[in-house]
């Protein structure tokens, strides 16, 4: 019974060390998914202003690339431990999405190992001849609805009188 069940745990590591030596695919950098793994790779490296300059105007407006990436919650977990493989790629209209599988392994133990994969997509735009991001892309989901002010002119607070009632 133990003999099997370390057999099977060395199969699932030998598993996962060949499929994170697989070669990566590289794509052309004026194409979507060459976009995509631009971005990801921004990330992996803490890039984040490489990053920022992939995202669309529309979301640069609405974003600093602080507010952005301020709070880094497991970018170096999720990219570290897993893989990241091209899916597919389709156009809608004006709109590109790339779709990409995330494979994240875990290692608790000599025994204990784990993976989950899901996929993600990215939607793209051509915007002044390059690809940007339309959507915030994975792993980022959102940025704070209020832009910081780039000045650093200070705001003074003024005495407001509040009117007494009539006794």
């Amino acid at each position: 019974m133990i003999g099997g069940a370390a057999a099977l745990a060395i199969l699932l590591i030998v598993s996962v060390v060949v499929a994170l030596l697989e070669s990566e695919e590289t794509f052309a950098a004026d194409t979507p998914e060459g976009t995509v793994q631009t971005f990801i790779r921004a990330i992996q490296e803490d890039d984040f202003q490489a990053g920022y300059t992939l995202l669309s105007a529309e979301l640069k407006e609405t974003c600093t690339v602080e507010q952005l990436f301020g709070s880094r919650f497991g970018f170096d977990d999720r990219f570290r431990d897993g893989r990241i493989t091209h899916e597919y790629t389709t156009t809608i209209d004006n709109t590109t999405v790339v779709a990409v599988r995330v494979a994240e392994f875990r290692n608790e133990g000599p025994f204990v190992t784990s993976e989950s994969a899901h996929v993600r997509n990215y939607t793209l735009r051509q915007e002044d001849g390059n690809w940007r991001f339309s959507d915030f892309p994975w792993p980022l989901i959102h940025c704070s609805p209020v832009k910081v002010p780039s000045s650093s002119e200070v705001i003074e607070p003024t005495d407001v009188t509040t009117p007494q009632p009539e006794k």
